[in-house]
């Protein structure tokens, strides 16, 4: 599926919540010299458009035609004009970085669809590009500069601390470069059975759930909690539930 990748005009993130995610990185003092962010915006095409026009009209930013409604929907507040920078239509290679700076890509959680992109598919559609624009999505690209000799030779979006201070695991993913457009825009066909977590003795791991019963308290004292929270904790890494150590706790207390 071809997809249209489209910069933002300004910073997404304010000077505050900046300083405040440099401090929560798992880097030395003075081993970041700067970070900024901004929007990027992710265009599903239709198979239908002739991806090659749109492309090199985005890439000419062109004033009139559906580049020109495009860019004006995804202008944000305070923003005017057309973008500032070319787009990227995937599968060309992004501009390689310097050596010293890292990016971090946050978008919605892969497979399903956020609040904003409903809302400006909807938006796109009323606007006449329902057979140019399938869906519509954004996220947040940080871009961070190291000194020299301070760039981490591991992948960000891998390292705990990293996830944990630049996105919520619940809801968002982090990459090291423009996803492709499947991990964008996937989505599951059908819903995933309800399972459910035994955390008393005798009860499976993980099943699905076929009634729900109300449970008497457990007798099982200080070891049975304990188990209960070993259960819990197994299913949270198998499953990803991005469930905290106290979360576990208070469920198993419940």
């Amino acid at each position: 599926m071809p997809m249209l990748v489209v910069p933002g005009r300004t910073s997404a993130v304010s000077g505050f919540r900046l300083t405040a995610l440099l401090a929560k990185f798992p880097f030395p003092t003075g081993a970041i010299r700067s970070i900024d962010a901004h929007h990027v915006h992710f265009l599903d095409i239709a198979d239908t458009t002739d991806i090659a026009a749109l492309h090199a009209a985005a890439l000419a930013n062109e004033a009139t035609g559906v580049w020109s409604v495009i860019s004006t929907l995804l202008c944000g507040p305070g923003e005017g004009g057309l973008a500032h920078k070319a787009p990227i239509l995937l599968n060309s290679q992004e501009e390689r970085p310097d050596p010293n700076e890292r990016r971090i890509w946050v978008l919605p959680r892969s497979g399903t669809i956020s609040p904003w992109s409903s809302k400006a598919t909807d938006i796109f559609h009323l606007c006449g590009l329902r057979d140019v624009v399938t869906r519509v999505e954004r996220g947040v690209v940080y871009r961070l500069e190291f000194a020299e000799g301070f760039a981490p030779d591991f992948r960000l979006s891998e390292h705990s601390l990293v996830i944990e201070a630049g996105s919520d695991r619940m809801t968002e993913t982090l990459y090291d470069q423009c996803p492709e457009a499947h991990e964008v825009f996937a989505h599951a066909a059908t819903g995933r059975p309800l399972r459910a977590v035994g955390i008393h003795a005798g009860e499976k791991l993980v099943e699905p759930i076929v009634r729900i019963e109300a449970r008497a308290p457990s007798e099982g004292g200080v070891g049975q909690r304990r188990k209960g929270i070993e259960l819990l904790s197994r299913a949270n890494a198998e499953l990803g539930l991005a469930l905290a150590s106290d979360e576990i706790e208070y469920l198993v207390d419940a």
